[in-house]
């Protein structure tokens, strides 16, 4: 997971949710730029308390980049991980044109409703969360799904 998306869950408090249904991996240097780097902000003690308690993790494999996204991209090919997690429409860019499976922030909601971890009316409530910190596009399209899940 790249800083832009681990903060965006964090601000939205989606943060506890998402890495206690999945394995969440950073990078060292994303931890360095939205906790070491940024030790002023509520975020950042909120994020290393996870880290303290295992819900989230540090990679122990060596990212050979200063960057979060170069780090993240270098640790997914190194490792068994099923996506990159990201929000940064650039990297995503880069990560379509090698065909990397990703995540944005707003389709963890999709996927914990898929997976029956929360339901269609706590995930409209995730997705309000979320709603400042992504695009409208993003918001509307799941919102679709949203509106149109079914459950079987």
């Amino acid at each position: 997971m790249d800083a832009d998306c681990l903060i965006k869950l964090t601000k939205s408090n989606l943060k506890e949710l998402v890495c206690n249904n999945f394995s969440v991996v950073i990078p060292q240097t994303v931890k360095e730029e939205v906790v070491d780097d940024a030790e002023a902000y509520p975020d950042a003690r909120i994020i290393q308390r996870n880290i303290d308690t295992g819900l989230l993790a540090i990679s122990k494999m060596h990212a050979y980049a200063e960057e979060g996204e170069e780090a993240v991209l270098g640790i997914f090919t190194q490792g068994k991980f099923d996506a990159v997690c990201s929000d940064d429409k650039r990297f995503i860019k880069r990560l379509k044109m090698f065909e990397i499976p990703y995540i944005t922030p707003v389709v963890f909601v999709a996927i914990l409703l898929k997976k029956g971890k929360i339901t269609v009316k706590e995930a409209r409530k995730k997705l309000d969360l979320l709603l400042p910190y992504i695009s409208e596009d993003e918001y509307n399209t799941v919102k679709l799904v949203l509106d149109n899940w079914r459950i079987q």
